[in-house]
C-alpha cells in the first residue's frame, strides 16, 4: 500500500464521530502511528479521564459545550479562576498548618517545655527527629492507600484531623515518652500533604501554570513563622495554672481539626469527581491541560476542537488518577536516574531545613536575644521566606526554568551559614546584629524544595510513576530532616558549630547536583525529538491524541517535554 493509501485510511481512522467525539483520545483503538496496535488494553489501564469523557451519556453535547469554553477567552478566565477558588485556599490552608503544627516543637522550645517535661541533653534533638521518623515510615503506605482509594481529599482531611488530635495531645505530656509517641505519630499523619499536593496540581493545572501555583501554597511555611511567632510571642504573655505551651498546642491543635474536616468536605479528588463543576466545565478542564506543550513551542493560545482532528493538540497531559497500581511504571521509577537526582536534591535541601527548623528559635537565643525576642525576631525570616517563595514561582514560569531560580534562592543561605561560622563560631557572639542578619537570609532557601515539588509535577507523567517518584522524594525530605536535627548537637552548644557547616555544605552540593539534573532533562528532550523527526506528521497527529488519558509514563511518549 502506498503512502497515500495510508495517510488516507489513518485519516478516515481518525476523523472524528460526531456520536462518539472523544474517540480520537480513546488508546484502546488501533491505528497506523501505533502499528495497527493499542496505547491501552482498557479503561482499568487508562486515565479515569478517559471512562469519563468515553461513557458519557451526553458525550456529543459536552464536547459543544467544553469547546465553547476553551474557545472563549473569558469563559477560559473564569474557569481559570473557578478552579484556584476551589483549589488554592485549601491547600493553602492545609500547607500552612503541616508546618505549623510540625514547628510547634520550635516555638515551645523557649516557652518552657524543655524545663517542664525534664528535656536533657540530646533530648530535644531526638524529638524533632522522631517526626520525620514517623514521616518516613508512613511515605510510601500513605501514596498506595491513597492511590487505591482514589478519594484524595476524605484521605487528606481524616489525616489532617487526626494529627490535629495528637498535636492537641502534646499538652498533655509530662515527659520525653510522651512527646515521644505524639512527635512519631504527627510524622505518620503530615506524610500524605505534599505528595497529594503534587497529585492535584498535576491534574488541574498547565505546565507554565505549576510554578506559581505551588508557590501559592508553599508561601504559607513561610507564612507561619510570622503567624506563629505571633501567636506564640503573644500566648507567652498568658498567666494561668496550665503552662503557655500547654495552651498553644491546644489552640493550634484545634484549628487543625476544624480544617481537615473541610478540606475532606470541600476539596474535589479530581476534574471528573469535582461536584461544584459542570460536565462541561469538567470536560474543558480535563482538556485544557492537553496543551501543556504550547509553551515550550512559543505558540500563542492553542484551541483545541473537540469536533475536528485536534492537529494542534500537542499532548503533554500527566493524567488525573488511575487506582490500578502499574508494576512496570513502579519499576520505570527505580530505573529512573533523574528521579534519584531529585531525591538527592530533596535530601541535601532537607539537611538544613531539619536544623533550621527546629533550632532557629534556640539559634536566636545564642546570638544574645531573650526567649520572648527570640520568638518576634523569627518573624521576619518568615516575611523573606513569603517574598523568595512567591518570586521564585512567578519567575520560574516567566523564564519556564526551575534549576536557575532554584540556585537563586540557595546561595543567599550558603551566605548566612558562612557568615554564622565566621561572626559565632563557638558560642561567643562576634557581632550581634551581622547575626541577626544572617538568620533572616536563612529564609530564602525553603523556596528551592518548593521548585523541586514543582519539578515532580512538571516532569514525570504516569499516575503510578508518579506517586513512586513522590514517595521517594518524600522518603528523602524525611532522611535528610532527621539527618539534620542530628547535626546540631548539645554537646556543642550554644556554637553548635557542626549544625552550621553542614547547612554550608550540604547547599553547596545541591547547586552541583541541580546542574546535572538540568543537562540530563535537556539530554532526553533531543532525544524525544530526535524520535519525532522519523514519524510522519500524520502518524504524530493520531499517536498524541491516544496518549492523552493512556496513563503512560514520559519516558513512554515522545511528545513529552521536561522542564529544566
Amino acid at each position: 500500500m502506498d503512502k497515500k493509501a495510508v495517510d488516507s485510511s489513518a485519516s478516515e481512522k481518525h476523523a472524528v464521530n460526531i456520536s462518539q467525539p472523544f474517540a480520537a483520545l480513546d488508546g484502546r483503538q488501533s491505528s497506523v502511528a501505533t502499528g495497527d496496535g493499542v496505547i491501552v488494553e482498557s479503561l482499568a489501564d487508562a486515565d479515569e479521564a478517559l471512562a469519563f469523557l468515553e461513557n458519557h451519556p451526553r458525550a456529543a453535547e459536552i464536547a459543544v459545550e467544553g469547546n465553547a469554553i476553551l474557545e472563549d477567552p473569558k469563559q477560559m478566565k473564569r474557569l481559570l479562576l473557578k478552579i484556584d477558588l476551589t483549589i488554592a485556599p485549601l491547600l493553602a490552608c492545609v500547607y500552612f498548618l503541616q508546618f505549623l503544627d510540625k514547628t510547634t516543637l520550635s516555638y515551645t522550645a523557649v516557652m518552657g517545655i524543655r524545663t517542664d517535661t525534664h528535656l536533657a541533653r540530646q533530648d530535644y534533638s531526638d524529638l524533632s527527629m522522631l517526626f520525620y521518623i514517623g514521616f518516613l515510615a508512613a511515605e510510601f503506605p500513605t501514596q498506595y492507600i491513597a492511590q487505591r482509594l482514589s478519594r484524595l481529599s476524605l484521605y487528606l482531611g481524616i489525616n489532617i484531623m487526626l494529627w490535629g488530635v495528637v498535636l492537641a495531645c502534646h499538652a498533655a505530656c509530662n515527659n520525653f515518652a510522651g512527646l515521644a509517641v505524639c512527635r512519631t505519630l504527627l510524622g505518620v499523619f503530615e506524610s500524605c500533604v505534599a505528595p497529594i499536593l503534587v497529585l492535584i496540581i498535576a491534574m488541574w493545572y498547565k505546565k507554565s501554570e505549576q510554578g506559581r501555583r505551588v508557590s501559592w501554597f508553599y508561601v504559607c511555611n513561610s507564612l507561619t513563622q510570622i503567624v506563629g511567632g505571633a501567636v506564640a510571642y503573644g500566648v507567652s504573655f498568658a498567666h494561668s495554672r496550665f503552662a503557655s505551651w500547654r495552651i498553644f498546642y491546644v489552640a493550634i491543635g484545634a484549628f487543625t481539626v476544624v480544617m481537615g474536616a473541610l478540606v475532606a468536605l470541600l476539596l474535589p479528588d479530581s476534574p471528573v469527581k469535582a461536584k461544584r463543576f459542570t460536565d462541561a466545565e469538567k470536560v474543558a478542564a480535563l482538556l485544557r491541560v492537553k496543551d501543556n506543550q504550547r509553551y515550550v513551542e512559543g505558540s500563542t493560545f492553542v484551541q483545541i476542537r473537540l469536533l475536528e482532528s485536534s492537529q494542534n493538540a500537542l499532548t503533554l497531559f500527566s493524567g488525573t488518577q488511575n487506582a490500578r497500581l502499574k508494576r512496570d511504571q513502579i519499576f520505570e521509577t527505580f530505573k529512573d536516574v533523574r528521579v534519584w537526582f531529585v531525591s538527592l536534591c530533596t535530601l541535601l535541601s532537607s539537611i538544613p531545613n531539619g536544623g533550621i527548623s527546629n533550632f532557629s528559635s534556640i539559634l536566636l537565643t545564642t546570638f544574645g536575644y531573650s526567649s520572648k525576642e527570640a520568638l518576634i525576631m523569627s518573624m521576619p525570616t518568615g516575611a523573606i521566606g513569603v517574598v523568595f517563595v512567591l518570586f521564585s514561582g512567578w519567575l520560574s514560569d516567566k523564564l519556564r526554568d526551575r534549576s536557575v531560580v532554584m540556585l537563586v534562592c540557595v546561595i543567599p543561605t550558603i551566605l548566612a551559614a558562612g557568615l554564622m561560622i565566621g561572626l559565632d563560631p563557638n558560642g561567643v557572639p562576634k557581632n550581634k546584629a551581622g547575626l541577626l542578619g544572617a538568620s533572616f537570609l536563612t529564609g530564602t532557601f525553603g523556596a528551592a524544595f518548593m521548585l523541586l515539588l514543582a519539578w515532580n509535577a512538571s516532569n514525570i507523567a504516569g499516575h503510578s510513576k508518579k506517586v513512586t517518584a513522590n514517595a521517594m522524594t518524600l522518603v528523602s525530605f524525611a532522611v535528610g530532616n532527621i539527618l539534620g536535627t542530628q547535626t546540631f548537637q548539645d554537646k556543642q552548644k550554644p556554637g553548635y558549630i557542626s549544625g552550621k557547616i553542614s547547612i554550608l555544605a550540604t547547599l553547596a552540593a545541591l547547586c552541583f547536583v541541580v546542574v546535572l539534573l538540568r543537562l540530563m532533562n535537556d539530554r532526553l528532550n533531543k532525544q524525544n525529538k530526535r524520535k519525532l523527526a522519523e514519524m510522519s506528521e500524520q502518524e504524530k497527529e493520531i499517536l498524541k491524541d491516544k496518549m492523552t488519558f493512556a496513563d503512560k509514563t514520559d519516558r513512554d511518549n515522545p511528545f513529552f517535554i521536561y522542564t529544566h
